[in-house]
Order: structure tokens, then sequence, then C-alpha cells
């Protein structure tokens, strides 16, 4: 019997040309962009011989997100290329879902098999999806659950091109963008020999993260979305294998927030429960305990960041959405009607790896730096804000000063260094009294790393000073 299935495989195998899927588990399997037919075996997925995917006898266990449901498949389809550049796809499929089952269907759009946006969740057959820019790859994942005595069939799943009004839109992503950094709370998710979203089964010392929406999910091994987490100087880069944990549809990251888009850009939900009392305090998966937004594995929280007990804040870059601010100096638009450089981007430098951050939720992107000052220049604290201008320029120069809970009072004496094409100059701020953003007037600059903003934590008034973001605003 084991022979005869094995002939047969190879023959189906042989007639349908290369066969192969990106992922699969749990469900039947699938050739790209429309279902299998006579598949018969694969990564221990099954076909039901008329080419629809539904979940076999036997499910593997399910992840910790879904465990609420007896039964559980994904499958992610093999990547369909288009030889010209496309914008508007439209997604078709047939489903059956008796009482006790479900079907999720996903797409997302790539340019180079390599780079992808994030996934567009939950569509309904029928959706057109408008990438927003051109794409030469797409991908649909399904993910099926289902009960004891039921089950979900899905056939004919096809992504075709259409001139048809868009009914979703996709997130693009601007290759000119710095990847967003959002100070969170996180916990040590652990969970050894659990399952991921993504099927991933967690080793000892795993190396991931688990984010509370399916748009950014990676394959099983996969790098497709990344995290770069940093802790108190030290920093590792880990992949997106969970979905989680209060939630499964908060998207905080995104640009264009589609999951509870009432609350502020990166500012979690579970966080907006625990510390704002919204939704009563209840996310997605309950009451909110302590807040967490990002789960991260054993091996990145104790041997990468070395933090101790199982929570923490740390500053979470999201690497799918832009440059990696760790790499350096980002590329700049020259079309930019200005360019912002903020404190956890790559064109800010400090002498101290450890500077203090304000409160999460503070600051100029929610973000800012402070450090004591000092009479002493020597022991001071300095940092630096130096783009690669794109153009030669008058630039009208604007530092932000936030206003956050500290316990001590912000100096009255911050002494901004203004390095440009003509010389430099020293402006004096008030951070105590002028606060938001600062006019320090209008300078020329040349194009290219030269110019730069300096400040130095050097005052005799026992505060502290805050480095938060710049804009060099061209003049027209």
């Amino acid at each position: 019997m084991l022979w005869l299935r094995f002939v047969w495989a190879l023959l189906i195998m042989v007639f349908f040309g290369s066969v192969t899927l990106t992922q699969a588990q749990g469900s039947t399997g699938a050739r790209p962009h429309q279902t299998a037919v006579g598949l018969a075996q694969f990564d221990g997925v099954l076909s039901q011989g008329d080419g629809s995917v539904t979940l076999i006898e036997t499910s593997l266990p399910s992840p910790a997100v879904l465990s609420h449901v007896d039964r559980y498949g994904t499958l992610t389809s093999e990547q369909l290329f288009f030889a010209q550049p496309v914008t508007r796809l439209q997604l078709t499929y047939a489903a059956q879902a008796p009482s006790g089952s479900a079907v999720r269907v996903d797409v997302r759009g790539g340019f180079d098999g390599q780079r992808w946006q994030p996934w567009v969740v939950d569509l309904a057959a029928g959706d057109v999806i408008d990438f927003r820019q051109p794409i030469k790859y797409a991908q649909y994942r399904l993910t099926l659950t289902g009960s004891q005595f039921s089950a979900p069939v899905v056939r004919d799943v096809r992504l075709e091109l259409t001139s048809r009004a868009a009914s979703v839109e996709a997130t693009p992503v601007d290759p000119y963008a710095v990847a967003p950094t959002l100070r969170v709370r996180a916990t040590r998710q652990g969970m050894v020999g659990g399952r991921t979203a993504n099927g991933y089964i967690i080793p000892p010392n795993a190396r991931f993260v688990s984010l509370p929406s399916w748009s950014s999910l990676s394959s099983r091994g996969g790098n497709e979305y990344q995290v770069r987490l940093t802790y108190r100087g030290r920093s590792t880069v880990v992949p997106v294998y969970d979905v989680g944990p209060y939630n499964t549809r908060d998207d905080y990251w995104a640009t264009q927030r589609t999951g509870f888009p009432d609350l502020q850009w990166g500012w979690p939900m579970d966080h907006a429960a625990y510390y704002d009392g919204y939704n009563n305090g209840r996310a997605e998966k309950g009451y909110v305990r302590f807040p967490t937004a990002v789960d991260v594995g054993d091996g990145a929280w104790i041997q990468d960041l070395g933090i101790v007990g199982d929570q923490a804040e740390v500053e979470a870059t999201f690497l799918w959405m832009g440059q990696d601010p760790a790499n350096g100096r980002p590329l700049r638009n020259p079309e930019a009607s200005e360019h912002l450089v903020d404190e956890l981007d790559g064109d800010f430098w400090s002498n101290t790896a450890l500077l203090s951050a304000s409160a999460m939720r503070c600051g100029a992107n929610l973000h800012a730096y402070w450090s004591r000052t000092t009479s002493n220049p020597e022991n001071a604290t300095v940092a630096r804000w130096q783009p690669n201008l794109p153009i030669e320029a008058a630039y009208d120069l604007f530092v932000h000063v936030p206003v956050c809970p500290q316990r001590l009072s912000a100096t009255t004496t911050a002494a901004y260094i203004v390095g440009h094409r003509d010389g430099v100059n020293e402006i004096v701020v008030n951070q105590r009294s002028q606060t938001g953003w600062v006019h320090l007037g209008q300078f020329p600059f040349a194009a290219g790393d030269q110019g730069y903003v300096q400040l130095g934590a050097v005052a005799s008034d026992g505060g502290i000073i805050w480095f938060d973001q710049v804009r060099w605003v061209p003049v027209r």
C-alpha cells in the first residue's frame, strides 16, 4: 500500500510539474493560486482528490492563539509571479463552513519574492485588493478551524488581475521610510514544545516574537517579518512566528492602523486597556492582568538581551516597515518636504548606549531620551543629529522638546550647537518653558552628512536634558 501510494504521488508530481508548498500543515495541499487536484501527500498533507482543501482527520495540535478550537490547519500558497507589475488583484474562492468550523483567507503582495507588504487578513470571496504600489509577486494563506465533528472545505482559490474598484487596501512599503521603533511592555514567552501560529515547534532557547496581529506573521522558518529588540544597550533581531498574546488584530505599529483605529498610533490595545481603562480593561483574550504588546522567546529574552524576570520595557523596531536604524544613516527622499531625524533612527548618535528613556507614550513619535546634566563637560552625555541631506538649501531648523513626567525639572540652558555650511552657531533653549517644536533659526546646509545639530548635557542647574526629534525643512 505504501509503495502504491508513493508511485501514485510520483506520477501526479510528474503530471503536474513541480508542485511545492511554501507552507502546509494540518490541511490538504494546493498548487499555486488554485486548489490542488490529485496531490496525494506532502508534509503530512492529504488531498481529497477533487482539488478541495479541508482539515485532515488527525489535525495537528492547535497553537496557543487558537487553543479554543479542536482542529486546525493552515496552508500558504506558492508565490504567484507577474511578468509586469500589477497594483490590483481580485480574490475568489468557494468555501463551506458548517457549524463549529471557520475559514480565514489572507493575501499579501511583494516586490521580489523576498520583501513583502503586510498580509491583508480575513478577506471575503470577491474582494479586490489595491496594493497601492506595483507588485510582481502575490500569495494567499488559508487558516482552517473545526470541531471534532465538522470541518470547512475550500476550493477554487484564485488571484486574478482586475480593473474593478478596490474593496480593501494593502499597506504600502515606503522605500525611504525608517522602520519605526516603539517602547512597549514585553513578556518572556517560554512555552517550550508548544506550537506557534505558523506551525513552529518552540525549542529551548528559541529566538522569535509574538505580535498581536496575523498581518505580520512570517512563514515557518522564514524571516519576512522581523523585529529588532533593544534593552539597555543590547539588541537582537528575531522573526515574528506567533500571534498574541492578548489580541489577534491589533496592528498598533501600522501607519494606517486597521485594528482599533480609534486608538493612537503606536499605543497597543492591551496597554490602553491596562493603563487607560479602554474597553473596561479587557482585550480580545480577556481581562488584561499585566500589559504586554510583544512576547519574546527564551533565547532572545535571556541570552541576547540579558533580561532578568518575565516582564520588561523594550524598544521594538518593526523592520518590514522601513530601513533598519541600526544599519547607519538611512537613505533620504530628495523630494521630501522635510527631513526628520528621530532619536531612534540611524542619523542620531550618542556617546553612551545607556541613555534613559521617557515614559511610554511620551515624546514625539511616542519616545524621547533624557540625561542628567552636569557642570563637568568631560562627564556629560553628548548627542548629535546628523542626516545625509539630499540637496543643498537653506533649512528652517526645529527641535522637539517633550513634556514628560519626570522627578527632576528640565534644564533652562540647553545649548544646541548647529553645524552648517557656513560655520557653527549656538542656540540656547529653555527646555522648561520652550516645549513642543522650537524653531532654532534658518541655516544653509550643503548636500551630504557634514551638517548637524549637537546637544550636550552640560548645565549647572542640576536638572535633566531632553533629546527628541529634529526637523530640517528646506526653504523652497
